[in-house]
Order: C-alpha cells, then structure tokens, then sequence
C-alpha cells in the first residue's frame, strides 16, 4: 500500500493492559524501543478487575513520567449489550440443541421381500464388495446409482472416481465409436465423468458413458419400482439402539472487531486529523427510537432506542485524516504468536508493527522479563465472561474473586436462551451452566463418560484445560486459527 510520506506522521501503542503490552511499556522506559506518541486501551467494560489496576499502574508509573498520553476508548458495555435484545452484539459462545433421542442401526439386513428390486441391486452391490477386490469401473458405475433418486441406496459405500486400472475398458473399446450414441439414446443418461489422467481424459470420459449406459439400459432395465418396506433402499435394519444427543456449535467471534478494533481506529483518525461530523441517523428516522429490524422480523412491536445513536438521533461519524498522513500503530503479538499477524486490519491511515517480533521475544520471555522488573502479577487481557478461557482460569476467578465468579455465573444463565434461537447459549466449552461445568476435571479419566456429550467433551479436556495462552488483542481474537495469509513483517509501509 502506497503512502505520500514514507516516515509515520505518528507511532501509536495499542495497550491492553496484558503480559506483552506492559513489556513493551517497560521496553519504552529502559529505552530499548522509541517512545510513542500515545498509547490506545479499548474498553470493553467487562475487563477483570486485575487488568484495570495494571492500566492505572502503568499510566502512572511508566506513561505519565515519560509524557505518553494513555486514551482510553470504548463502544459500549459488552456484557450489557450482549444480553439486550434490541441490539445485535455478541460473544463467540457455544451452542447447544435440547436434547433429543435418535436410533443408530448396528447391523443392516436385505429386504425380505423378494419382489422387491431395491433388494435386488442391494444384493449386486453386497456380493460385489464381499469378494474384497479393488473395485471395477462397473462397480463404480453401479454405486453411482446413489443419489437424490435413489435415496440413499448405496450411502454407506464409497464412490470409486477414479481408474484402478484402464485395461478394464479394453473390451468396451469398440462401443466408444460404433455405438455411443444408439446406447446413450436408449438409456437416457446424462454426461457423467468419473475423472481419470490428464492425458487419457477423452478416453475415460466416452468410456464411462458407454459403461454407465450399458449398466442402466442392459442391465439395470431403470430404477427399480418404490418400495415402502424398505423405503426403496434394499435393507431394512436387524438390530439397533437409541442414543441421546445434543447439535454443538459455537457462534460468530464478533466482540473483537466491535468492542476493540472499532474504537480504536476512530481513535487514530481524530488524532491524526479526521473530522467528526455529525449526521441525522437514518435506521431510526432521526427519532432515536425504532423497533430493531432483527425482532421485527419475528413480528414483534417493541420500540426501544435505537442501537445505532443510542437514543439520539444523530451519529457522529469521523472521517479518514488529511492525505498523506497515516499512523504507526504497534501490536503486541511475540514470537510464539505469529500466526496471529496479518494485515487484516491495516488501513490506509493505520499500518501494524511488531516491536516484540522485532526484538525475537516469546510469551515466556515477556514473563520473565516482568517478574525481574517487579511486574511478575500482571493478568491476561480478556473479557470476565470470554469463552475461551481454560478450566485452569475459570478456577482461579472462583478460588479468588468470589464477586467475579458470581457475576460471570449470573451472566452465564442470562446468557442461556435468546429471542430467534432455537439452540442455547453457553460460556463453557462443555455446554453446561458454568456453576455445573467439570472445571475440576483435569484428565478424562476423572469425567464419568455416561452420556454422549460426556464423551464428545473428554475428548475436549485437554483444550478445555489448558485453553488458549493467547490474551484477546484488537488484531486478532482468541483461539483464533493461524492466519493463512501471514505476510512479511514490516516495521514500515513501503512508500
């Protein structure tokens, strides 16, 4: 991206208050890096109470001696938002459908009606696979019988796409050019092509309609007539038994973006210069009232202020700085984060840099490095109520903030169901209430597997448990997977 100015018109700290963010304010007072122009902290409202004490320290011990200005912004109270029905705002929670009761078949049977024809293309495909051969193009052309107008004949077989072995054709040969046409007529088919080499593409495409005819048309003599005993499947089930399961899921991760990236950038254009403006707010007409269009939909009539200016009827919009200028705004991702880099949320006035990255320090580093200046008790930077924290973290708030735990359970109850939502809502990985997770459960062992969700959730213990060492960032949320896209670190935009 092309800048007027190769220099920044200014460098800005985005501060979280966490483990990289101090080191690099105490990295700023040894004079091991430059200092900024300012520091940025985003405010999502439901910080623990660790974290603002580490901002107001740091403020007062590192920023004002060395006169950086530390602004503070926000975009509204996240747990109060989330729950508020009028406004669209949410947390990456998982999900969960109410139970319900399935039957799994453990054995298959053919059909016992030995009119039925499904039964009988049941019995091709069984006797074919029983003789445990590499199957042929025959085969192949048989099984793909499975489809929309089969239901489902033939779903436990593996489709064959492509060629074992094309001496399998040798004998069909003679068909490609003589009778393709008359066949193809006959049967009614449509093109289908089992793939094969690049180089013998043509070879393998005219055989297969050749085949698929012959197997449709010779053969088959079309779709067998329904058959409800079965269900026109050619089985019916022997033996089987019923399982009780619940559909996961987890929901969108959109708090980063809005309750940290948002904030910021609006904070980087005021200094570097944008105007605020402030415009009549069209999604209520000006009144500061509407019904949300979300609730609407469901048909209901509640008017409540409008989420967009919050009542006033106007917003206040700032726009990009003058041309030219454009800020430095420095990330405090380490070593062991670089998947997390991207350039994602670089703007044409806002381009990232990595002083951590830069100066190749880890986590752990960044650690060590706090405890030998006496900053060793500083917090994770993450929300009270964030999804992704371990079973070792959600221990530690109930062992020694009883306040925040009783907080963070009460929000998780609210949190359960919301209007539009046939699954619910959970802070925990397990899908339980908070209060009635297996946070203590360390190993799978000590979960008593009884259920299947007590299985699909040993299988998660470890994740569960050791959750992600990442704090939340403006740049990139936690838990997130590596970025693709990880590009070539700069420290300055090219010109």
């Amino acid at each position: 991206m092309s800048t007027i100015n190769s220099q920044p018109t200014a460098k800005f700290m985005s501060f979280g208050a966490g483990v990289q963010s101090v080191t690099q304010a105490l990295l700023i007072a040894e004079g091991l890096l430059e200092r900024p122009d300012a520091a940025i902290f985003s405010d999502t409202g439901w910080e623990p109470a660790a974290v603002y004490t580490t901002l107001d320290r740091v403020e007062e011990e590192i920023f004002k001696p060395l006169g950086i200005p530390l602004y503070r912004v926000n975009n509204g109270v996240i747990q109060e938002d989330v729950l508020d029905p009028n406004k669209m705002r949410g947390i990456p929670g998982f999900t969960a459908s109410q139970p319900y009761e399935v039957t799994v078949v453990d054995r298959w049977a053919i059909c016992p009606d030995e009119a039925c024809g499904w039964r009988k293309l049941r019995e091709i495909q069984e006797d074919a696979w029983s003789k445990d051969e590499t199957p042929t193009l025959f085969d192949a052309v048989v099984y793909d019988l499975d489809g929309p107008d089969m239901a489902g004949l033939f779903e436990a077989i593996e489709l064959v796409r492509s060629f074992p072995d094309l001496s399998d054709l040798d004998d069909l040969s003679r068909l490609i050019t003589d009778e393709r046409e008359e066949i193809m007529a006959r049967s009614n088919i449509a093109v289908w092509d089992l793939g094969g080499p690049d180089e013998e593409e043509e070879l393998a495409h005219a055989a297969d309609l050749v085949v698929d005819a012959l197997c449709r048309a010779e053969i088959l003599g079309g779709l067998p007539a329904a058959h409800d005993a079965c269900g026109s499947t050619g089985r019916i089930p022997a033996a089987s038994h019923t399982e009780i399961r619940r559909d996961r899921g987890m929901l969108n991760r959109k708090c980063t973006q809005m309750y940290k990236l948002i904030p910021i950038l609006e904070k980087v254009r005021r200094l570097l210069g944008g105007e605020a403006v402030e415009k009549f707010c069209r999604f209520c007409g000006g009144n500061g009232h509407r019904v949300a269009p979300w609730r609407a939909k469901r048909g209901e009539t509640e008017v409540a202020e409008c989420s967009v200016c919050h009542g006033e009827g106007v917003v206040v919009q700032v726009g990009p700085p003058p041309a030219g200028t454009w800020a430095e705004q420095w990330i405090g991702f380490s070593t062991d984060e670089i998947g997390r880099v991207s350039n994602r949320g670089d703007t044409r006035y806002s381009h990232s840099r990595y002083p951590l990255l830069e100066l190749d320090m880890s986590r752990q580093q960044c650690i060590d490095y706090l405890a030998a200046h006496g900053w060793g008790d500083v917090a994770k930077s993450a929300c009270l109520g964030c999804p992704f924290k371990s079973n070792a973290e959600w221990r530690r708030m109930r062992d020694t903030d009883p306040q925040a735990w009783a907080e963070v359970v009460a929000f998780d109850k609210a949190y359960r169901d919301a209007p539009g939502m046939t699954h619910q809502r959970f802070l925990h990985i397990s899908r339980l209430p908070l209060d009635e997770a297996p946070i203590d459960a360390r190993q799978p062992r000590e979960l008593k597997q009884s259920t299947v969700a007590d299985q699909v959730y040993a299988a998660e213990l470890a994740l569960a448990e050791s959750g992600d060492p990442d704090g939340c960032s403006p740049w990139a949320c936690r838990s997130g997977n590596a970025v693709d896209d990880v590009l070539q670190i700069q420290t300055r935009p090219a010109a």
